[in-house]
């Protein structure tokens, strides 16, 4: 009996007949191999349409198994089948066994009656050297600067090339030039005495039984993208870092296919003419209150509230979340990459897949929290830094827009105030407050701009007396 298409793939044939094993129009779903099966099913003709129909809308083609395919010891009530599955992956490895437990996942998921008995990976098409020849004026036809130049771009490859052929290596200029003259393709008619080829096609058979070059264009291309790579690293080794910038360039070489990957085909793929107009502004404004968050976290350290003090410019809070958020992104990349090369030799298909998206998913958030943390960390560290400076007497480091200065206050009028001479610590106000940070009794106060006058404290190296009356 042969395999019935269900009624809504059925698709007329001529004189009303049944094409056996012909699938309606197969979904439109990329792969790179092809693998053939042998499979028992349930000789019904309900079951059998079942499974032709969910195999077919999977893109697997179904034909009922002939006489060379049949196995030599079949059950009885059980009707032999040729599946081939499609899947997109590594070229080779393990892609029978992918396809095993595609077809097994299809009957455990839908309770059919189908047994894989054999797979085998179906073999690439040879290769066929193809010579690509471009059919131009000869120099000798017209004349006129205007003629030349237009004969010139013809022969680049421009607008003037009005014909394009890709024949079989080994062909001689005789049998090249017959083919043209005998078929006028779109009515372009070939006259050796007006046209000619470019490349040369060879004149004898011994010269085009000749070696075949690969185009330098593909031989350069591995070579460009190496240099472009590693250009970064060669210019770091001088300054003393070339050991971490050749560890991130292997890393990025290796994380980048990981990515595509793990990111082709996929739910996020389909998704993505919605999902990156929408995660755009999102991803702005997470880096713009990542950044405030860094620069509040350094003032914290010395009790002074974020809002109290003057920005010192719109990109600073944009370069303090630079650090946090490139590692997390790093790590994110990194798990994808490894998930992406997971799927890409089918370990990560089936029922495993879920799994692995999941763990994923929470190291990826993992790793980008403790990134956040370290940069929290940073901050914390940076502004330690600051108070020991300022106890010492020397002027703090800035932290991205943030700079604390050592100055002497001078009270204004009678208006008593928490501190007189110093030095303390400003970071500048954005009001009518100004906070202070007094490092001998370590912590802030704020007092009014108009009681006090802040003047710079001058540096005494190796001395905490500045010159502020103390």
């Amino acid at each position: 009996m042969p395999l019935r298409v269900p009624a809504q793939r059925r698709r007329p044939q001529e004189g009303g007949a049944e094409l056996p094993g012909t699938a309606g129009a197969l979904p439109a779903v990329p792969f790179n191999q092809r693998v053939r099966l042998l499979v028992e099913a349930v000789d019904q003709p309900d079951e059998l349409a079942l499974a032709q129909g969910l195999m077919e809308a999977r893109g697997w083609a179904v034909r009922r198994a002939g006489r060379e395919d049949a196995p030599a010891t079949a059950r009885g009530g059980r009707v032999a089948l040729v599946v081939e599955v499609r899947l997109n992956g590594s070229p080779r490895w393990r892609a029978e066994r992918a396809a095993c437990g595609a077809v097994e996942r299809l009957a455990r998921t839908h309770q059919l009656g189908v047994w894989v008995r054999d797979a085998a990976l179906l073999l690439r098409p040879p290769d066929d050297p193809r010579t690509e020849y471009r059919v131009i004026r000869r120099s000798g036809a017209g004349g006129g600067r205007r003629e030349r130049l237009a004969r010139l771009r013809a022969a680049l490859g421009g607008r003037g090339a009005h014909r394009l052929l890709r024949l079989p290596a080994g062909l001689t200029r005789e049998a090249v030039e017959r083919e043209l003259s005998e078929r006028p393709l779109g009515g372009s008619a070939f006259a050796a005495e007006v046209h000619e080829l470019r490349p040369a096609p060879p004149e004898t058979a011994e010269a085009a039984a000749g070696p075949r070059r690969t185009p330098s264009r593909v031989r350069a291309l591995p070579a460009l993208v190496f240099a472009a790579a590693a250009l970064p690293a060669w210019a770091a080794t001088g300054a003393g870092t070339g050991l971490l910038w050749w560890s991130l360039t292997a890393a990025g070489l290796i994380c980048a296919p990981g990515v595509y990957y793990a990111l082709r085909d996929s739910w996020f793929s389909r998704n993505a003419v919605w999902l990156v107009p929408l995660a755009l502004p999102l991803g702005w404004s997470l880096v713009t209150w990542l950044g405030r968050l860094m620069q509040s976290a350094y003032l914290e350290r010395f009790g002074i509230p974020s809002g109290s003090v003057r920005s010192a410019g719109g990109l600073w809070p944009y370069a303090a979340a630079a650090e946090p958020l490139g590692l997390a992104l790093g790590f994110v990349l990194f798990a994808t990459a490894v998930a992406g090369w997971l799927r890409h030799v089918h370990i990560a298909k089936g029922d495993n897949r879920l799994a692995l998206v999941t763990v994923t998913v929470l190291l990826s958030a993992a790793f980008a929290a403790t990134a956040l943390l370290a940069g929290a960390r940073d901050a914390d560290h940076a502004a330690r830094d600051a108070a020991t400076a300022a106890a010492r007497g020397q002027a703090p480091k800035g932290y991205f827009g943030v700079r604390g200065a050592l100055m002497c206050v001078v009270p204004v009028g009678e208006v008593p105030v928490p501190v007189e001479n110093g030095p303390v610590l400003s970071f500048g106000a954005s009001g009518d407050w100004i906070w202070l940070w007094d490092p001998d009794r370590a912590q802030a106060l704020s007092v009014r701009r108009d009681d006090v006058r802040l003047l710079p404290a001058p540096e005494v190296s190796g001395s905490r007396r500045t010159g502020c009356g103390r």
